[in-house]
């Protein structure tokens, strides 16, 4: 019986292509939620970047696993009825922010529970900051409520396009540094050749592949959507084999591999399709309505 599942997003929920949440998917996470299923989200995205390029527009979710397992949180139930009641879950927001202090958005963590929150050693941001230095490379900082950027590079701005973000503000990188602004993922634009170098300078990080593009998310050495996944079922009392997720790229692997019912995306990475129990059509066939037909399939066999 699954009683919990977890929606990657970036080529799960939203085509990269076209940036636009298919109706069908929408329709889905609905359904899941009126068959008495937990809805929550497992990205690698800051919670901010939900909020600013309407990630969940239209869609209601409880529990989020964010940043690749560096930052998870749950919201109270009522909490969530009571916006989808007010249409706040349709909420469209047309400009951006990088830097928020109140909370403004139904999903706001300040709403919720933290039941994972752990930041990247001082001391790895250090070696970051350093190989910097050597050979300059942009490289996103992901606060709790802040994202900035070290500098603005034609690599950047090319993977900010990719994903149909928008550009950050600069900020001194030195601040990654002050103890009372920890960062919890930071984000180095590079090649594969130079990601693999930087993996070796620094032991206590992973650097976690999600595309085929330039950039990577680098987490403490240990932390995964797994992770992130693990401290979500204990806060609900779940058990690994009573979730689902559904996924597409290389960061969704372990999850569908851990949770009891891993669904690939058939437009997924053929590493990813090889770890999955099922595999559905493709996000621009309607792909996340026939997972939750066929989850729903086995809960009334």
């Amino acid at each position: 019986m699954i009683k919990i599942i977890f929606f990657d997003i970036d080529g799960t929920l939203r085509p990269f292509e076209t940036g636009i949440i298919p109706e069908s998917a929408r329709n889905a996470v609905r359904k899941a939620h009126e068959a008495g299923i937990v809805t929550a989200i497992a990205t690698g995205r800051h919670w901010m970047e939900l909020y600013n390029e309407n990630l969940i527009e239209g869609m209601r979710f409880e529990a989020f696993v964010t940043q690749d397992g560096e930052y998870c949180y749950i919201l109270p139930p009522d909490h969530v009825d009571r916006a989808v009641e007010a249409g706040a879950h349709l909420h469209h927001v047309s400009h951006y922010q990088f830097e928020m202090q109140d909370p403004v958005c139904y999903f706001d963590p300040r709403y919720g529970t933290i039941v994972q929150k752990i930041e990247i050693p001082k001391n790895q941001i250090q070696k970051v900051l350093a190989l910097c230095e050597q050979k300059p490379f942009a490289c996103l900082f992901q606060e709790e409520r802040q994202i900035y950027a070290n500098m603005v590079t034609p690599e950047l701005l090319e993977v900010l396009y990719d994903i149909k973000t928008h550009q950050p503000p600069v900020v001194d990188p030195k601040r990654a540094l002050d103890p009372e602004h920890p960062v919890f993922m930071l984000i180095p634009v590079m090649s594969m050749e130079e990601s693999l170098l930087l993996e070796k300078e620094l032991p206590d990080c992973d650097l976690v592949r999600w595309s085929d593009g330039l950039s990577f998310d680098l987490t403490k050495k240990g932390v995964s959507k797994v992770s992130g996944i693990d401290a979500v079922l204990s806060s609900y009392g779940f058990q690994p084999q009573e979730a689902a997720a559904i996924g597409d790229g290389w960061n969704d692997i372990g999850m569908l591999q851990h949770c009891g019912l891993g669904i690939a995306m058939g437009n997924a990475k053929e590493e990813c399709k090889a770890a999955a129990d099922y595999i559905c059509p493709s996000i621009h066939e309607d792909g996340v309505a026939h997972a939750i037909d066929y989850i729903l399939s086995l809960q009334n066999s």
